[in-house]
């Protein structure tokens, strides 16, 4: 089941900037165009992803990109 609400998962800085905006990570995945599971699995692990998903999550969350490294 896919979460729906804006409970952090672990300390990884794209949960804890997807928390601070007040996003689930459905809609996170929704605004980025991945999975729900993918961004559950980067705040897992604390993995970051791909660099094409860095640059969209910076943007749908509105930070740097070192903000998410």
């Amino acid at each position: 089941m896919a979460r729906t609400d804006p409970r952090p998962t672990n300390d990884s800085p794209i949960s804890r900037l997807r928390i601070e905006r007040g996003l689930t990570q459905a809609q996170l995945a929704e605004r980025i165009g991945c999975p729900q599971s993918s961004v559950s699995r980067w705040e897992q692990t604390g993995k970051a992803p791909g660099t094409r998903y860095l640059i969209k999550i910076a943007e749908a969350l509105n930070c740097d990109l070192k903000d998410l490294i």
